[in-house]
Parts: structure tokens; C-alpha cells; sequence
């Protein structure tokens, strides 16, 4: 351990000696090295029995590589630091004390498959309706309760208004309750009982407080409130408290993360020494101008300045492409440039995006390109659930032989047709020698299925053949779209109101996108467009020595770095996203994002917007994202790719750094997502959703003030668009 190779400020986090201390670190500034070095220097330079220090992540890989670095750098004969994520600390913790709570100590973990079924069972005792109450949406909710550490009790319902929140309180005590008799805790209940029993067992606290005479924190800015409670109860008594987070990479908000935590941090913790490490190790000056510009206009952060010793580095460059295709193919463009002339690896390269929506027409065009690719955090898009399904309908109606798929649909949406049933249908058409449709369609007729299985198997039926007659009377783009109406799916997705049921409605309305561009080519078929879904899997399995180019999320990229990093769709809009624009603590979380996003790269950092993109079959106006406007000229290169629509002209590519960024509305139809308009009732305000076109265009704005949001019909509001 050479504490020599430290920065200053860097050591002083290492040899910090009492009391508690906030390590606020700036991306890239060598966090993880601080833990283990300070883990290190407690145990061989202040003699800190090993088992007296207790180090929390978040990550099973990072506790497993903070654990390797820590023996790399100590020699230790049968004792060792307590380095684990919060979930397997407290899951250890209960397995030894949860008597005291009335749990037996051998309880089980519930996965989510097992939550799922065991609310149900709560809903159906309750008389609750699954269709009304998605289980999903309810299990969600009373997570959220958890993360707050809120009991069942501690609820006001006269609060909450009717919806699915409430319902989900009204269903907690019972759902906790069908747990204890099954002798189970899910994965809130491992952080949210030891939580409980650190307060009801101050003798446990106590010792444990006293056990645990060093606590370290990672990735604190994460935190919920529950975990939050945990670190105050086990560093009452010690007080040597270390977390190390950056408030500025707090982007798990939808997941419980409270940035309160660690911004209230000194406050709670009275003469907390803060250390900051604003020094990067991983990207040019350039790159962190950029990011720091974007961040820097949060109201609720700790100030810090990133810089670097690195090289400034080549500007940012930001591309505004006419649609999403030609994003697409800019980006894939610039990678083989990449890879060709600077001899970058696919691998060193990182398209990253908001939505899993969004990778679809990328997809498309590096499959063409040949680049072999992994999408990181998900699966590729024609492997996902929700297109796989909807795909699987019109396979069927395509080839009514394929059983394959008209098995995987026959309940998706669940219709209530058994297993047994259709087993009982399956024998009957292996006797018979006929397809299974055709053996749906007898089960009334022949009787060896009960009335009302018969009855749900007809009303399936029944949907097929509508179905049916549009597939032989319209197009593929219309099929799609009776398709994912009249099967139930998409009022399936839109009752679950989750995050993961809006994030699959959200990948339907892009293959709505893709199917469009079938009809768009007259040689286009249906037959022809599913083939080529089905080829995907064998042309993505290329094999290249140069790597493979991974895909993700902006959420999936937290922690990785590469040397060329590509930002799509940074439009109001997407990035920051539609449903954050008119909640303030939201839109700082979305700036946050675009922080996390930038300094993910080393030496080249490129982003991209489009004019106009394809949302379920109608092409929107998207303005660039606000962010973009934050950025000085100074670090960003802009290049322009859009047709001049007035004269018809082809695209004409220009380098700028006063290209206007601006879109002027004329009609009503150029109501982009993300447009900032003034009323001359409510005030100024920025459209945040719209629905119909023309002269049935309406509105969603966020209203400043006490107006909030609006619901207008856009010919009649006399907005002007600012």
C-alpha cells in the first residue's frame, strides 16, 4: 500500500482518525481506492481488529472486488473486515436475532415470483380485483412503504387519494401478515426488520454499535430511507461514520434513493469532516466541462469542481439528425471511423440511450453494418417479452398450425384458461390428428373441457378470427395495431402503471415504429417482416476480434467507463423525459443522468438528437434537450444534418458553434414534446405530453405556479410558443 501515490486530498479521507467524515467523490475521482486504502491503513497502521470494521455497497461485484483489493494489500491470518451489500449483511444479521421479532430463524427469502403469487392470494381473500389492482402495481407500492420505513400502521389513508396507492395500503398489513404465516420475509422486509430490530432491542444495537467500531458507506447518495436509518442506529454510540458517495450521480430516485441523505449528512452528524475529491483520473477537461455545465444548475447539491490532469481532449460533438434513422446511422458511421482510423475496439465504445425503446433502430442499422453488438441490462429488442408476444399473434395468424406460438399467447393477456385445460384440448388434437386452433374450436362442441373453460376458449377464438379479417383485409400496420388493442395487451400494460409496464408499452409503440417503415417499402410484407425478426439471433452472432460494441441504458451504466461514448436522443422529451418536466426534483434527477451519462467517457464523447421521431405510428417535432443550451460553446463542436424543408434540398452537413437549436412552432402540429408556450391565463409553461393531430390536437402542459398541469385543445388555447 503506497500511500505516497495518493493526492492530497485522497490521503486525507485514508488517514482520517475519528469522528465522522462525508467523502464527497466526483466521478472518476478514485473512490473505491479511498475505501480500501482507508480499510487498510485502520488495520496495519492503527491496529483496528479486522472484524471490527464493516464496509456497505450496493453490489455483490463490488463487494467481491473491494474484498480482493483489501487482500491484496493485507496479510490476514483467519480474521477479516465485514465488507457486504446492505441485503446480505441484514440477511445475516436476522438469521442470528429475528427470534426477537416472533420469526422463527429459519424464514424464508421470497423472489419476486413468490410476492407476486402470494398478493394475489391477499387480493382474492379481499374480494380485491387483479383487473381494476394490477398485483405488480400493488407489490410496488408496498415496497415503496419499506424503502420509507413505514409500517402498516404509520399509514393515513385519508392522505391518499383512490388509486392504486391506497389500495396497496389498505392491503399492506395484509400482505405482511400472509408472510409471518408463511414464515417469510421478502428482500424490503431483510432491510426494513433489521432496521426494527436495532430499535426494539437496544441491547442488540448497543453491541453491535459497539462491535462495529469503524462503518464505511459506499455509493451513499443511494441510499433510502431505510438503509439510512440502519447506518444512524449501528453509529450512535462510535460515531466513526464514513460515507462516500456523490450527490450528483443520485439517480435511483424511482427506486427509493433519497438525495436528502447525503445533503443532510452534516446536519445529522454534527462536526462531520467533509473531504472532496474533485480530481478525475478518467476523462479529458473537456468532457467534464461539458458534464460539470449541465449539473452545476441544480439547486440541491454539494458544489464541487472536476478537473483533470489530462489532455483538454477533442470537443464534444453534438449531432442533430433529421429523424431517428439517420441518428442511428451517424452514430454507426462514427464508430467504424473509430474503430478503423484511431483503432478503437468495439468493446472500448458505448452507445447509451434513456429508454430501452430507443435501441431498436440502432439495432437495426449496426446489424446491417455488421458490428457485432450486446445490449447490457436487457435483451436485445425482438427477444423481449412484450414483442415477442405481440409478434407470436400475428405468426399465428400468418401459419394457424404454429402451435408453438399460439400456445405462448393463449393466455397473455390472462384470459383464465387452465393448464389442465388445454392439456385436455392437446390430447384431444393428438387423437384427432389436428392443429390446435382447430382443436380450441371443437372443445365446445365435443365436451371433454367444462362449460366455462369452452366459453373462454371461444372468446378467444373469436378475437383470432377478427384478427383474422384485418390481416386479410389491411395492412401489416393496422394488424399490429388491432393486435395489441383487442388482445388485451396494451390495457394489460396500462393497468400495471409500473415503471416496467410503461418501459414494455414504450418498446410496443417503437416495433409500431418498425412496422411502419415495412409498409412505407411497397415490397414490404408481413411474411417478409417477420422473417427478419427471426434472423436477427444468427446475424448477431458474428464473431469479430475487435469485440463487441455494448448497448444500455443511461441507468445500466452506472460505475463503467470507455473511451468513446455516444449520447442518442437528447431531445426534451426523452432525455430530460416527458413524464419528469413538471416535477422539479425529478427534472434535477434528469440532469443528474445526463452527468452520470458524460462522464462515462475517457476521450471522445458524442451526442445526438433528432428533429422528428416515429412514437406509435405518428412522427413528432422533439425539440433538443434544455441541457444541450448549458453547455459552453467552447467544449462542444456542433454538426447539423437536416433537410432544409423549404427548398426540399438534401441534407447538408455543417460544422457550427452557433447553430440555432431553436424550433419555431407555425401550426399546431409542430407542438414538439418539451415546447415552452405561453398562455394568456396560466402563463409560460412546457408541453409535456399531446395526443391527436391536426385540428384534434390536444395539449398536456405544465403550468408554473399554482396552475400545474392543463389538458388543452390547441386550436382554441391561443398558445405562443416561446
Amino acid at each position: 500500500m503506497n500511500l505516497e501515490s495518493l493526492n492530497s486530498q485522497q490521503y486525507q479521507a485514508v488517514c482520517h482518525s475519528e469522528g465522522p467524515m462525508m467523502v464527497v467523490a466526483g466521478a472518476g475521482s478514485g473512490k473505491t481506492r479511498v475505501i480500501t486504502y482507508r480499510i487498510a491503513h485502520l488495520i496495519r497502521e492503527r491496529s483496528v481488529n479486522p472484524e471490527s470494521v464493516l464496509a456497505i455497497t450496493f453490489t455483490n461485484k463490488a463487494a467481491g472486488e473491494m474484498k480482493e483489493r483489501i487482500r491484496s494489500m493485507l496479510d490476514l491470518s483467519g480474521t477479516s473486515p465485514w465488507v457486504s451489500t446492505f441485503h446480505s449483511f441484514c440477511l445475516r444479521m436476522l438469521r442470528k436475532h429475528i427470534l426477537e421479532l416472533g420469526f422463527s430463524n429459519d424464514f424464508a427469502v421470497f423472489d419476486s415470483q413468490d410476492q407476486l403469487i402470494l398478493v394475489k392470494q391477499c387480493m382474492k381473500t379481499a374480494q380485491v380485483s387483479t383487473d381494476a389492482f394490477p398485483p405488480k402495481s400493488i407489490l410496488n407500492h408496498i415496497s415503496g412503504f419499506k424503502n420509507d420505513f413505514v409500517t402498516p400502521e404509520q399509514i393515513d389513508l385519508d392522505t391518499m387519494s383512490y388509486g392504486n396507492q391506497m389500495k396497496a395500503a389498505e392491503l399492506y398489513p395484509a400482505y405482511q401478515a400472509a408472510l409471518k404465516s408463511n414464515n417469510a420475509l421478502d428482500f424490503d422486509d431483510l432491510l426494513f426488520f433489521t432496521a426494527k430490530l436495532f430499535q426494539e432491542v437496544p441491547s442488540l444495537r448497543e453491541y453491535y454499535d459497539k462491535k462495529f467500531q469503524h462503518i464505511l458507506v459506499d455509493e451513499f447518495q443511494d441510499t433510502n430511507a431505510v438503509q439510512y436509518e440502519l447506518v444512524r442506529l449501528l453509529s450512535r454510540d462510535t460515531n466513526n461514520i464514513c460515507v462516500v458517495g456523490d450527490d450528483d450521480q443520485s439517480i435511483y430516485r424511482w427506486r427509493g434513493a433519497n438525495i436528502e441523505n447525503i445533503l443532510k449528512f452534516e446536519k445529522d452528524y454534527p462536526g462531520t469532516t467533509v473531504i472532496k475529491l474533485e480530481e478525475n483520473y478518467r476523462s479529458t477537461q473537456s468532457i467534464l466541462d461539458a458534464a460539470s455545465s449541465v449539473v452545476k444548475e441544480n439547486q440541491n447539491r454539494n458544489e464541487k469542481t472536476l478537473w483533470t490532469q489530462n489532455e483538454k481532449g477533442n470537443p464534444v460533438i453534438c449531432f442533430k439528425a433529421e429523424d431517428e434513422t439517420r441518428e442511428a446511422e451517424f452514430v454507426c458511421d462514427r464508430i467504424i471511423n473509430l474503430s478503423e482510423e484511431a483503432g478503437y475496439s468495439f468493446n472500448e465504445i458505448a452507445i447509451l440511450y434513456r429508454t430501452n425503446a430507443q435501441s431498436r433502430v440502432i439495432e437495426d442499422v449496426l446489424r446491417r453494418a455488421e458490428i457485432p453488438y450486446q445490449v447490457i441490462g436487457g435483451l436485445r429488442f425482438y427477444e423481449r417479452k412484450e414483442i415477442k408476444d405481440v409478434l407470436a399473434y400475428m405468426r399465428v395468424l400468418l401459419n394457424p398450425d404454429d402451435s408453438i406460438s399460439l400456445k405462448r399467447i393463449i393466455n397473455v393477456p390472462a384470459r383464465g384458461i387452465g393448464k389442465t385445460s388445454l392439456e385436455k384440448v392437446e390430447i384431444y388434437c393428438k387423437e384427432k390428428g389436428i392443429s390446435l386452433l382447430e382443436g380450441l374450436r371443437r372443445a365446445g362442441q365435443e365436451k371433454f373441457v367444462t362449460p366455462a373453460a369452452s366459453g373462454r376458449m371461444l372468446n378467444f377464438i373469436s378475437m383470432l378470427d377478427h384478427l383474422d379479417i384485418v390481416f386479410r383485409q389491411s395492412n401489416p400496420l393496422e394488424l399490429l395495431t388491432e393486435v395489441i388493442e383487442k388482445s388485451g395487451y396494451a390495457t394489460m400494460l396500462n393497468k400495471e402503471d409500473t415503471r416496467e409496464s410503461k418501459g414494455r408499452m414504450e418498446n410496443l409503440n417503437e416495433l409500431y415504429s418498425a412496422v411502419e417503415q415495412l409498409v412505407e417499402n411497397e415490397d414490404g410484407s408481413l411474411r417478409d417482416f417477420l422473417d427478419s425478426t427471426a434472423l436477427v439471433a444468427d446475424l448477431d452472432n458474428l464473431n469479430d476480434e475487435r469485440g463487441v460494441l455494448p448497448l444500455m441504458t443511461l441507468h445500466s451504466c452506472k460505475g463503467l467507463e470507455f473511451s468513446a461514448v455516444f449520447l442518442v436522443g437528447m431531445e426534451n422529451g426523452l432525455l430530460p423525459h416527458a413524464s419528469s418536466m413538471s416535477n422539479p426534483a425529478e427534472y434535477e434527477e434528469e440532469r443528474r443522468l445526463c452527468y452520470v451519462w458524460f462522464t462515462r467517457a475517457k476521450k471522445r464523447l458524442f451526442v445526438s438528437h433528432a428533429r422528428r421521431r416515429r412514437v406509435y405510428g405518428n412522427t413528432f417535432n422533439y425539440l433538443p434537450s434544455d441541457f444541450l443550451n448549458s453547455i459552453p460553446d467552447e467544449v462542444m463542436e456542433r454538426e447539423v444534418g437536416v433537410q432544409d424543408y423549404q427548398t426540399g434540398t438534401s441534407p447538408q452537413f455543417s460544422h457550427s458553434s452557433n447553430t440555432s437549436f431553436l424550433v419555431k412552432t407555425e401550426s399546431t402540429t409542430e407542438f414538439a414534446i418539451g415546447t415552452k408556450v405561453l398562455h394568456p391565463k396560466f402563463g409560460s409553461g412546457i408541453v409535456i405530453n399531446r395526443a391527436g393531430e391536426e385540428e384534434d390536437l390536444k395539449l398536456e402542459i405544465f403550468f408554473k405556479g399554482p396552475h400545474g398541469k392543463k389538458k388543452l385543445v390547441a386550436k382554441l388555447a391561443n398558445l405562443i410558443t416561446l
